[in-house]
């Protein structure tokens, strides 16, 4: 099945022609999403054109029928190419209302993100899925942070260093990107297969993978000299050494198992909608982390 990568609609598998058509049509009716989905991976004067199926279909094509290639290809070209993404270069020189901004924004998706991977291990039968996926959430679940740190542990306390506590944190709402975002993953969980679940959820983890250079990303989402910086706080660097940990990167064994299970349930077309979906919903969510830190400028 081919889906839209911008609304979900369903078309026949390969049918390209009819998805072309679908994406023109709501550009020419101004749909700000369609359009956007257009510039951003396949740029077109006029997306009318008889040759826009075909780019439409090139865009899909997998490097050496690797859809684990496709996907960390795509998602470097949206946040870490020639420009990357505004909260990767925030955070190449940050200043301490930047921590805040994540870490408040970064509480909802992570909430969120455990509720998902929960959603892949109830719907899936395959033991391998389940079991990668209660790698990553159990700790979430499970560790206060005393012994065994959890990324929502180090986020509260990062958080309380610079004035904001994890009730006040708690009792917040999120920004509206992070809401429209989170609504989204939400929507995906509920009512997609779980492998669709999937593909919206653990390839994000690329943005802190620490072999996203690998991968030909012209950065990485924090400075290099942000670890060593006297003026930011312990409690920060612990929050950034322990997402960026190899041993906490599940990123590519994700991809690998969404490549292995895309291709044995003839699922790749729709594995690729969601992930697109789901990385502009991303894109969103980062645009709130900086919003929220220039909420905080002045504060922290």
């Amino acid at each position: 099945m081919t889906k839209c990568p911008v609304c979900g609609v369903n078309f026949q598998k390969g049918d390209y022609e009819s998805l072309a058509k679908h994406i023109s049509q709501l550009n020419g009716k101004n749909d700000p999403f369609h359009a956007g989905f257009i510039k951003d991976y396949v740029p077109m004067d006029n997306p009318d054109s008889p040759q826009f199926p075909s780019k439409l279909k090139a865009f899909f094509q997998l490097p050496g029928n690797s859809l684990s290639d496709w996907m960390a290809s795509v998602f470097v070209n949206r946040f870490y190419g020639d420009k990357p993404h505004q909260f990767m270069e925030t955070m190449q020189r940050p200043k301490k209302s930047i921590f805040l901004g994540f870490g408040v924004e970064y509480y909802f998706f992570l909430k969120q993100k455990i509720k998902s991977l929960s959603y892949v291990i109830a719907k899936t039968n395959y033991e391998d899925v389940q079991k990668f996926e209660a790698r990553i959430i159990t700790p979430e679940l499970l560790n206060d942070g005393k012994e065994n740190p959890s990324q929502m542990s180090l986020l509260f306390k990062m958080c309380e260093t610079l004035g904001v506590n994890k009730d006040t944190i708690a009792t917040s709402s999120p920004l509206p990107p992070t809401l429209h975002s989170v609504k989204l993953w939400g929507t995906i969980a509920e009512t997609d297969p779980w492998i669709e679940v999937m593909a919206s959820m653990n390839p994000l983890d690329l943005l802190y993978s620490p072999k996203i250079k690998e991968k030909g990303a012209k950065t990485f989402f924090y400075g290099d000299s942000v670890l060593t910086n006297e003026w930011i706080p312990d409690q920060a660097k612990q929050f950034l050494s322990f997402m960026s940990d190899p041993y906490n990167d599940f990123a590519f064994e994700g991809l690998k198992l969404l490549e292995k299970y895309g291709k044995e349930l003839d699922a790749t077309e729709s594995v690729q909608a969601v992930f697109i979906r789901s990385i502009d919903a991303l894109d969103r969510h980062l645009v709130a982390r900086v919003t929220r830190a220039r909420q905080y400028e002045g504060k922290a």
